[in-house]
């Protein structure tokens, strides 16, 4: 097995680790911050399964601007249109995405990129090498509490991008060496590579 590495969250300008907003299947004129009924729902509830997405989603958000290209909200991935490429470049199909418009609360467009929203299927199980990890657990109910050095099974050949089915991971996504590059090669922005055994450990 080569180099992974874990793709985190890097704050900078226009790229906030915590975005400001809300998210709808439709824009609403009136109260645009009010939560609704149709905002859930089975596409944003279920986990490592197939679901079907809404046909366009609508953030509206109290930032000025963004231009990152991955983050992590409302229980999948907002992509920009270069890192969806990327991610088709390399053969990734285990997930579904849908159109995301970024706007405020006029409607008018705070990104200059396009953005997607994500959900990946078909995370990976029992690829976590336990006897080689340094992961701790509670004592009452022997549930997972940290993972303080991840090491991945070296009998596994992983894809080039992939998730791990790890409560503690789940919002993680991982990467080869090579996809590493071609990201870097791309600038995407609001993004950091982490070798993988630290996901547990890292603090942007």
């Amino acid at each position: 097995m080569g180099n992974t590495f874990a793709i985190f969250e890097k704050e900078s300008i226009f790229c906030p680790t915590y975005l400001e907003g809300i998210m709808h299947t439709e824009f609403f004129e009136k109260n645009p911050f009010e939560a609704r009924d149709s905002d859930a729902g089975e596409w944003r509830t279920t986990r490592n399964i197939m679901t079907e997405l809404p046909e366009e989603l609508w953030f509206v958000s109290k930032d000025i601007k963004y231009a990152f290209d991955l983050r992590w909200d409302s229980q999948g991935f907002f992509i920009s249109t270069e890192f969806l490429n990327l991610l088709l470049k390399f053969g990734i199909n285990n997930f579904q995405y849908t159109k995301l418009y970024m706007v405020n609360k006029h409607k008018k467009s705070i990104s200059s990129k396009d953005y997607f929203y994500v959900r990946f299927f078909d995370k990976l199980e029992n690829v976590i090498d336990m006897e080689k990890s340094n992961i701790e657990f509670y004592k009452q109910n022997g549930h997972l509490k940290k993972i303080w050095d991840l090491q991945l099974k070296d009998t596994i050949t992983f894809p080039e991008v992939f998730l791990i089915n790890n409560i503690k991971l789940y919002s993680v996504m991982f990467c080869s060496e090579e996809f590493k590059k071609e990201a870097e090669k791309l600038k995407l922005k609001g993004i950091t590579f982490v070798p993988s055994n630290e996901a547990g450990v890292y603090k942007p």
